[in-house]
């Protein structure tokens, strides 16, 4: 008799919890440009020229700016070379590193090249032209 309450007392709380696990909204963390006073992982980005670039969004990698190799984007600790040229990466984390004495840099973790992920320094990415974000009709790249 105890054995049959007890599952049913084990089935009531799976389903009230399931509920719960379900119910939950994905929250937004957005960080801006203008605004950064803490390290962390965020889903959402605003640049310094007021593009707003999310985890999953894609980026297309544009010509080196040193010559054969990208000074912004890195796989492996190494700088990325000359021959991955048009190819597209995938938004997988923003995270922004530093601290209030030496300032802060965001830098995307991209998952795109291989096994191993890809280092993008947005910012300092999209000044020298290493890098751009594609819209959704940019459909002709190499993956």
């Amino acid at each position: 008799m105890k054995n049959v309450h007890f599952k049913k007392i084990i089935l009531l709380l799976l389903i009230v919890v399931g509920q719960q696990v379900v119910a939950q909204n994905k929250k937004v963390k957005s960080v801006s440009h203008d605004a950064l006073t803490k390290a962390g992982t965020y889903t959402e980005y605003i640049s310094r020229a007021g593009v707003i670039v999310q985890v999953g969004d894609s980026l297309q990698i544009n010509n080196p700016s040193n010559f054969e190799r990208y000074m912004y984007i890195t796989q492996n600790d190494a700088y990325l070379r000359a021959d991955e040229m048009n190819k597209k990466l995938k938004v997988k984390a923003i995270n922004v590193s530093g601290d209030d004495k030496k300032g802060y840099t965001v830098f995307f973790t991209c998952k795109g090249l291989g096994a191993t992920p890809v280092f993008v320094r947005y910012e300092d990415a999209v000044q020298t032209n290493e890098i751009k974000l594609l819209d959704q009709d940019n459909t002709n790249l190499q993956e």
